[in-house]
């Protein structure tokens, strides 16, 4: 495993091989800079839209010819430029490798206006059911308030989330993806909130994804009234290539949070087992998530 990570490391651009350390500070100083609200899927990789596609999928990148033998390979090099026509980027698309069941876990820390939560979420990833692929995840966090009372400022979140590819279709040039999508969200002394929709991916040229999500949000609130309501959000993002994409979102106004929102999130493959996601919005946060991944089977 080390040999093969490394020498794909070593394949990479010297600019890209750098990329980690200049994200280690990015991420440092934006956690730390910003006075930094989102219910995002841990496994979401584009901030807080759900894509169609599931995690394992780079924007709807191809599978490798051959499933690795190492089951920390989870994204290689291409063996061969595919015949699907794609838009230009300054690196090389990496490839899928085929896996049927992937375990991801991995740490996060978010930073608010007015709190910071430190956690860790797990994700099953199942592709085995090749007419019901589908993912979840559960992400506990530890929460503190700023500038409150040491007797309540501390507090504890539970947000479990799923996805499930109902639909999915490719021409040489595009790709189109549909999932039913699920997600709960609890603080036991504030709030629950629960959420279910549709989530629809069109791929263009491989590196372009272009996402929109429909779903029904209800949320409880302790000592007040429920709020529920239609909700409406697309998003973006661009596959530099090597790992690196780029993207954000934007959710339109709805009756449950009475606002609209928007974020954006870089990320880039660290290596073939592991991605680190920056993101960060409108409602003054920024999370940092590094997430690794194994593959329980292979095809």
């Amino acid at each position: 495993m080390c040999s093969a990570s490394s020498s794909l490391v070593r394949s990479l651009p010297e600019g890209v091989r750098n990329m980690p350390r200049l994200l280690l500070v990015l991420a440092m100083l934006c956690i730390w800079a910003l006075p930094a609200s989102a219910t995002e899927d841990p496994l979401a990789r584009d901030g807080k839209l759900e894509s169609a596609y599931l995690y394992p999928y780079s924007d709807g990148g191809e599978e490798s010819e051959a499933a690795e033998e190492d089951p920390l390979e989870l994204f290689v090099p291409q063996e061969k430029p595919d015949d699907r026509w794609q838009l230009p980027g300054p690196f090389s698309l990496l490839a899928t490798s085929p896996a049927l069941q992937t375990l991801i876990v991995g740490p996060s820390f978010r930073n608010q206006k007015f709190r910071t939560e430190l956690g860790g979420a797990v994700g099953y990833v199942n592709s085995k059911w090749r007419l019901l692929p589908f993912q979840a995840s559960v992400e506990g966090t530890w929460s503190r308030l700023k500038r409150q009372p040491i007797e309540d400022r501390n507090f504890r979140r539970v947000r479990v989330a799923t996805n499930a590819q109902v639909w999915r279709r490719r021409s040489r040039w595009e790709g189109t993806a549909v999932s039913w999508t699920g997600f709960f969200q609890n603080q036991n002394t504030t709030f629950r909130t629960w959420e279910t929709g549709l989530a629809v991916t069109e791929v263009i040229g491989k590196r372009l994804s272009i996402s929109g999500n429909g779903l029904w949000r209800r949320r409880y609130l302790v000592g007040g009234p429920v709020l529920d309501a239609g909700v409406a959000s697309f998003g973006t993002s661009y596959n530099f290539g090597a790992g690196l994409r780029f993207g954000g979102f934007y959710e339109l106004w709805n009756q449950v949070d009475q606002s609209n929102d928007w974020g954006m999130f870089l990320a880039y493959q660290l290596l073939p087992f592991a991605e680190f996601i920056i993101d960060g919005g409108k409602n003054e946060f920024v999370r940092a998530r590094l997430l690794f991944s194994y593959v329980l089977e292979r095809p």
